[in-house]
């Protein structure tokens, strides 16, 4: 039986639920397999391993920079297996697009594409009061998942495979707010950018804690400072309990973006939604 590597990033969870429920799916077949989620640790070496799969939320319409950065930084990979799975809460934009690509550009050779919904913990859309795809993903969506695996382990025993199409690419206002946040302006400017009130913060590290990319320390008064590996989640600011914290994204200038995107979404029939209340870093519904 095959050995499987999955590489996923999963900021609030809802991603690793998805690759927990495909792991299960690849184990009922009887094969072998190893999760990571970036989050947390540093992938293992591809070596050795019969299948691939690599999984990201959907960041401004495009997979999360850590997990482009670390498909990038595969070696040449010769033909071996490869999946992707993407979880959105509104679109997925060039998600899917981005990793597939980049994945045959290393030499992966796909063997699968599994997206869903995932509940749409985005700082922006829920201090305006909306969290899209609540509950997400679903039972089903999880059974789905399972399936999805077992597919693969036909593909792998000699079935067809049928690409999918590409998913359709997004709209020209998102592509412009997929611009204005490249890893090159996150790196140089907004990562210079946030702001602490000292009066507010309480030096509790909860903001250092939740930072997916450890790219927050603190200074001599165990106040945060930002270094430049930010991936503008957002994580920090959105998990404050004191509200000491103001990224870019808050800024006045981005606010009517903000507000289109989240009047699109609420008056799309496709999509699901919650009115929320996000005050002192926690989020009630109602």
């Amino acid at each position: 039986m095959s050995k499987i590597l999955m590489v996923f990033f999963s900021q609030s969870g809802t991603t690793a639920r998805i690759a927990e429920s495909i792991a299960v799916g690849f184990r009922a077949s009887g094969h072998t397999v190893d999760l990571c989620n970036i989050k947390h640790e540093t992938p293992k070496s591809v070596d050795g391993y019969d299948l691939i799969g690599i999984g990201s939320p959907a960041y401004y319409f495009r997979p999360s920079i850590n997990i482009t950065e670390y498909v990038n930084s595969l070696p040449c990979l010769n033909g071996v297996p490869n999946f992707v799975f993407v979880l959105y809460g509104t679109y997925t934009g060039d998600t899917g697009n981005t990793l597939r690509e980049g994945l045959r550009m290393k030499g992966a050779r796909e063997v699968g594409y599994f997206k869903c919904r995932g509940a749409d913990f985005y700082h922006g859309y829920l201090k305006a009061g909306y969290l899209f795809s609540p509950d997400h993903p679903l039972t089903e969506e999880l059974s789905q998942a399972e399936e999805f695996a077992s597919e693969i382990s036909g593909i792998m025993a000699g079935q067809k495979y049928t690409r999918p199409e590409p998913d359709h690419p997004p709209a020209i206002i998102y592509r412009l707010e997929r611009f204005f946040t490249n890893r090159w302006l996150i790196k140089t400017i907004y990562s210079r950018l946030f702001h602490i009130d000292k009066k507010k913060c309480t030096a509790c590290a909860v903001c250092m804690m939740q930072c997916p990319t450890k790219n927050i320390s603190a200074d001599n008064e165990g106040q945060p400072v930002w270094s430049r590996n930010c991936i503008l989640c957002l994580s920090c600011e959105m998990n404050c309990p004191q509200e000491a914290i103001t990224s870019p994204a808050s800024w006045p200038l981005f606010q009517p973006v903000m507000r289109y995107n989240v009047i699109r979404a609420s008056r799309d029939s496709s999509l699901d939604y919650v009115r929320v209340k996000h005050i002192r870093g926690r989020t009630t519904r109602g």
